[in-house]
């Protein structure tokens, strides 16, 4: 084999990396996707999904664009969104009565990608539009893919609004739906205040459960703003912890709880890490806590 000189082997490394120069530039440049594209990216898909799986299972009964089919009800109406208008209710009812021809047989995924998808012809938004920049987003889009926590329709969106104060009947439904506590038949033992409140069965929940108990008035008060204090007692029973110790072990000196009748709570809370105080040494149990604040505390315990 004749041997190659010098020349010709410097001839053939520039050539080969002529090569590779040209067939990468040859290569599209694409930007990085940022979080939002990425999030718009989820939503397209699972709605693209979603049309899909409705196309394949539900089209059937209830044509195009649900738009109904002989006895099978249109998907689209104005009473479908009164009486179906959240994606609790729609899932409720598409995943007990679709296909039709074998209702209850989809995935968990599946279902909840057609209600979606549904939802989404009858322009209900099911994807929060305030959180993508904020500091609990995570947190927040975790439970809220668990349906653990909802939001607000507002014109056309639907947003947390994370900076806005949690009440305590908010919190509660939250802390339950995330922890899949089983609901309660009941009402409340002596509760007089919750009857006619959207989140009454959550709160006779979390009251049989001893997670969470009324005021001496025999009032839950749902609509108050929850606080610091109420919640560090919420979260110590919820997870069982050991309430007796004080400032030892992990956890900090308050200069603001002493004395306070939750202060065995507050410590075992920050103990547990499921809550902490401030930069100047004080936990301010007396303060409400927002949106955002209280989804990052029940993401901690959620399994």
């Amino acid at each position: 084999m004749p041997l190659i000189t010098d020349r010709q082997r410097k001839w053939l490394i520039a050539a080969a990396i002529g090569t590779v120069a040209l067939a990468a530039a040859a290569l599209p440049f694409q930007q990085p996707a940022t979080s939002a594209q990425t999030n718009a990216g989820s939503a397209s898909e699972t709605l693209s999904s979603g049309e899909e799986l409705y196309k394949q299972h539900c089209l059937s009964c209830h044509a195009a664009d649900g738009a109904g089919r002989g006895s099978n009800p249109a998907l689209t109406t104005e009473r479908f969104k009164k009486k179906y208008g959240t994606f609790e209710e729609a899932y409720g009812y598409i995943s007990t009565e679709m296909p039709q021809n074998a209702p209850a047989t989809l995935r968990d995924e599946d279902y909840e990608a057609i209600v979606n998808y549904v939802l989404s012809l009858n322009g209900i938004p099911t994807e929060l539009s305030d959180i993508e920049a904020h500091w609990a987003r995570d947190s927040i889009l975790s439970l809220h893919r668990k349906r653990a926590v909802d939001g607000y329709i507002e014109n056309g969106k639907l947003l947390y609004k994370p900076e806005q104060n949690i009440t305590r009947a908010e919190f509660i439904t939250y802390l339950v739906k995330a922890k899949q506590l089983f609901l309660s038949n009941g009402s409340g033992p002596d509760i007089t205040d919750i009857a006619k409140s959207p989140y009454k069965t959550y709160i006779a929940t979390a009251i049989e459960y001893g997670i969470v108990d009324g005021y001496p008035d025999s009032t839950f008060r749902p609509d108050q703003e929850i606080t610091r204090s109420e919640i560090a007692a919420i979260l110590t029973r919820s997870e069982a912890l050991d309430k007796t110790g004080q400032d030892g072990g992990t956890a900090a000196a308050f200069g603001d709880v002493e004395g306070h009748w939750a202060e065995g709570l507050i410590y075992a809370a920050v103990r547990a890490e499921l809550f902490d105080g401030y930069d100047d040494g004080t936990f301010r149990p007396a303060r409400p806590i927002t949106r955002a604040e209280a989804a990052a505390v029940i993401a901690r315990v959620s399994p």
